[in-house]
């Protein structure tokens, strides 16, 4: 256990009580050490101490509820409410995601998925985050590519061979990458189904896009809300050439709002 992780569960209750619910086999998996020392890791290099990493995971779940209490009684995400107000920093939303990959079996199952799947050769990452799925691929990729508005300091000092845009993806590269990688983005943007096309375009063929959507999760910045049986994007999938390979459902088991919210993973190969 990093050292961070262990004061973070001194000074909390509500981590400690998440943490005593995983499951042993989560904790002694590989992914969940390489995450506990990327989370001390990126801590450190932005001067981000145990309280305050409390302070801005409490605060999240504490206006995650309260969106979810609005969703319940209107089906409408916080955005189409016009109470989708959360003030945060870039850094802070890092140490929210990267803790909840330690504190959550949903989100830990979704970066267990990334690490193992089936990949291999030149990536591309669209939306970069704390650079985690970077870190849990990073063994399986000749050339590493990485496109988002913003990149941090953090992602340019912890992998200086990624070849990082500051910019939107559009499809900058056509019939060039063997993966893409789009893990809790399609959430974040207005016509997913459209980015996805685009994606197809850059691959080889045989090459496959690694991706997650998110179903009745209200959260502040969550654009678009995927239809709980996904018919309509497995449809979208093959009608843009591409065939589906792996899928996985992945419930959320601590809501108690009469909420079903999930995340599927997806693996699919261009044909």
């Amino acid at each position: 256990m990093s050292a961070f992780r262990e004061q973070l569960l001194q000074e909390s209750r509500l981590l400690t009580v998440l943490y005593d619910n995983l499951a042993e086999s989560i904790k002694a998996d590989v992914v969940y050490r390489v995450v506990d020392r990327f989370l001390q890791k990126y801590t450190a290099f932005n001067h981000i101490d145990t309280e305050a990493a409390i302070q801005v995971y409490t605060n999240y779940i504490g206006a995650y509820n309260k969106h979810c209490k609005q969703f319940s009684k209107t089906g409408k995400y916080p955005w189409e409410n016009g109470d989708n107000s959360f003030e945060i920093t870039r850094e802070g939303y890092d140490v929210i995601l990267l803790m909840s990959i330690l504190f959550t079996s949903h989100r830990f199952r979704l970066m267990q998925l990334v690490a193992n799947a089936d990949t291999s050769g030149k990536a591309l990452f669209i939306g970069l985050g704390s650079g985690i799925e970077i870190l849990l691929t990073e063994k399986k990729h000749s050339e590493r590519h990485g496109y988002d508005i913003t990149v941090s300091k953090f992602l340019y000092s912890e992998f200086p061979d990624v070849l990082f845009k500051t910019k939107l993806y559009t499809g900058q590269q056509e019939d060039y990458f063997d993966t893409i990688y789009m893990i809790e983005l399609l959430e974040h943007v207005v016509d997913p189904f459209a980015l996805l096309t685009t994606c197809s375009s850059s691959l080889k063929k045989g090459a496959r896009i690694v991706f997650t959507t998110a179903t009745d999760m209200p959260q502040f910045d969550h654009l678009y809300n995927f239809n709980p049986d996904h018919s309509v994007l497995d449809k979208a999938i093959v009608e843009m050439g591409c065939e589906i390979i792996y899928k996985e459902k992945i419930s959320h088991s601590y809501m108690a709002m009469n909420l079903t919210p999930c995340n599927h993973f997806y693996l699919i190969e261009k044909r």
